[in-house]
């Protein structure tokens, strides 16, 4: 298995010994979302090793306020573009293309369409890390039933990990055995949607994924400061 070693995101999470990747979709109604997200980040940047942007962040700042958000706070947190890419293989290398223009670290795509060749994302001397959807924090019984073909195809194509949903510990635990310690796993639906922090990671995931626990707590830096405690060290 030849994975793509994400070290930018292993070296910004042990200088913060933090595994929380934080999810930005969700802000207050009545504000403005850039200024929520930068205001928020800004708090809590030392807590953080990543930040996960997505479609409902897309739509609602557009690219130039993914771009100013991302430049804001280059170098200090791992940006991940989640844009839900299920295509054919020329489509999802024209937009994964734009997203490292754009100035993200990684990007999510799905594993499940099998349409692509081993991915290589490059431009000026950077590269995009790829994540593969092997098993969604929904119920979803389709994927779920063929996790190991996914498993095997995520490590085909030489992607720097896959994401497996948190309220999944048996599929956490099945990728980690078949994918190796090198394969970075993340873990989403930690909070909200019923998963305590540090099951995930207690599962064999290497970070957790966390949206509105803590972007919609009234009091974010305390509900992260308790799910960073919640962690083991990080050991890469």
């Amino acid at each position: 298995m030849a994975w793509v070693l994400s070290s930018k995101l292993r070296k910004i999470a042990a200088e913060k010994k933090s595994r929380v990747i934080l999810a930005l979709d969700y802000y207050p109604h009545g504000r403005d979302s850039l200024e929520f997200w930068s205001s928020l980040l800004g708090d809590v940047v030392d807590l953080v090793a990543g930040v996960k942007l997505g479609l409902p962040a897309l739509l609602s700042v557009g690219t130039e306020g993914l771009r100013e958000l991302v430049e804001s706070f280059n170098g200090d947190v791992y940006f991940i573009a989640d844009f839900k890419l299920a295509d054919i293989e020329d489509i999802v290398r024209s937009v994964a293309q734009r997203v490292l223009g754009l100035g993200f670290d990684g990007a999510i795509l799905h594993l499940f369409p099998l349409c692509y060749s081993k991915l290589s994302i490059k431009e000026g001397g950077r590269s995009l890390d790829l994540y593969g959807v092997a098993s969604m924090s929904c119920s979803s019984p389709l994927m779920d039933t063929h996790i190991d073909e996914l498993l095997d195809y995520a490590a085909r194509l030489g992607l720097a990990g896959v994401v497996v949903g948190a309220s999944k510990p048996g599929v956490i635990r099945r990728a980690r055995e078949k994918l190796g310690p090198q394969a970075l796993i993340l873990s989403p639906g930690v909070g909200v949607q019923g998963v305590e922090p540090g099951a995930a990671v207690a599962a064999g995931a290497d970070f957790e994924i966390v949206g509105r626990a803590v972007a919609a707590n009234p009091s974010p830096r305390a509900a992260l400061e308790k799910i960073v405690k919640s962690h083991p060290p990080t050991g890469w």
